[in-house]
Order: C-alpha cells, then sequence, then structure tokens
C-alpha cells in the first residue's frame, strides 16, 4: 500500500521561522520494510521543487531526512511511503538555534493523505532520481 502525505502550504515568514524541516518515520513493523521518497517544494510565488530524498527503513527502526529552508518564507513537503501500514510520520520545523517551532510540527493525523492505492500509477521524473541521503544527514535510530 502506498500512500502520500503532504504538510499543505506551511507559512515561514514569521519572527521564529525555521531554517531546517526534519521528517522522521518509525518502522512499526518487525519484518516489513519502508520505502521513503520526499519532496521539499518552495512555494513562494510558483511551486518550485527544491530538494528530495529517498531512504528504506528497516523493520523496528527509525530514520529521517533533513531540509533546508532558510529563507523559504513559504513551503510544503510531500512524503511518499512504500508499505504505509507499516509507519508513522511526523515533520518538525527548527529553527537556527536548533529549537523545535511548535507551529511547524505535524503528526501523522495532522498530515494531508494525498494519494492512497496499493500501486502508483507512475513515478515522476524527478522521484525517480531522488538523492538518496548523505550518512551526515541521515542515521537509523
Amino acid at each position: 500500500m502506498y500512500r502520500i502525505y503532504s504538510t499543505g502550504p506551511v507559512e515561514n515568514a514569521a519572527g521564529n521561522a525555521s531554517t531546517n524541516v526534519w521528517v522522521k518515520v518509525l518502522n512499526v513493523s518487525s519484518k516489513t520494510k519502508v520505502e521513503v521518497e520526499i519532496k521539499a517544494y518552495k512555494l513562494n510565488g510558483t511551486k518550485t521543487e527544491i530538494d528530495k530524498a529517498s531512504f528504506t527503513v528497516r523493520p523496528n527502526s527509525s530514520d529521517f531526512a533533513i531540509f533546508d529552508i532558510t529563507n523559504i518564507t513559504e513551503y510544503e513537503l510531500q512524503i511518499q511511503v512504500k508499505n504505509s501500514k507499516s509507519a508513522l510520520v511526523s515533520v518538525w520545523g527548527k529553527d537556527s538555534n536548533a529549537d523545535l517551532v511548535a507551529s511547524q510540527r505535524f503528526t501523522q493525523k495532522e498530515l494531508n493523505i494525498i494519494f492512497e492505492g496499493p500501486k502508483l500509477k507512475s513515478l515522476s521524473p524527478t522521484a525517480q532520481n531522488s538523492r538518496k541521503i548523505n550518512s551526515a544527514v541521515r542515521r537509523n535510530r
């Protein structure tokens, strides 16, 4: 089962703006791996993809990706999850002091489901070319 979550448009122009946004995925299955692809979009005017990442979360573990949104006044994240019944997803904005920005915290229930089905119709060329998260940014927990 595939599911694509969206944060929807997120305002980031307040006094305590986020400089990074973290996407965390917990795999609660003891047998099935979870595959994740994430796209970050800038919404300042025209919607423009600014970054993407992909990773696999082993059974009974978690992983995350970090996106730089410095000077992005409005953004959206889309998180595609394969084997979504095994995954818990959250999104966390952090400011320049690495403090959490409460208004940019999304639990799984607060994320919008924009696609759900047994199979994706097709992956876009940008999704097929997703960068792998490097070890400095991604750590297994």
